[in-house]
């Protein structure tokens, strides 16, 4: 089963992240947009360290989006939250994407977790 999330981090940001995954379960997960994969791994086991991925790089393209693939889930339950980062006067400089990705009945919400952080006007 494949989901795909709009990111919706904007050509130009310099953006950091970390995913790691614990699940029985191969998950894929891919992080890429129209013009660039920036990473793309695999991993089928129970334990949780370490990171299935962690890097930076700023936003080639449009469309930047994560891929979840998870061989043999039921579903892909998962909320992605997107928010702003402000500075003390309420001027947004930047945005956090999270997600944390359930394939299973046993609700922990374990499976995958992504998180990326982007800041423009960086460079």
């Amino acid at each position: 089963m494949e989901r795909i999330v709009k990111v919706q981090f904007p050509k130009n940001y310099y953006m950091s992240w970390f995913v790691t995954t614990q699940t029985s379960l191969n998950v894929t997960v891919t992080l890429e947009d129209d013009s660039k994969t920036y990473f793309s791994s695999s991993r089928q086991n129970t334990k949780i360290n370490p990171p299935l991925a962690m890097d930076a790089d700023f936003v080639s393209g449009d469309n930047l989006r994560v891929k979840i693939n998870i061989d043999g889930a039921e579903h892909i339950l998962g909320t992605p939250h997107l928010n702003e980062i402000l500075t003390d006067e309420g001027i947004s400089v930047g945005k956090e994407f999270t997600m944390c990705v359930e394939d299973s009945k046993d609700k922990d919400y374990n499976d995958v977790a992504i998180s990326i952080i982007g800041w423009k006007g960086v460079g």
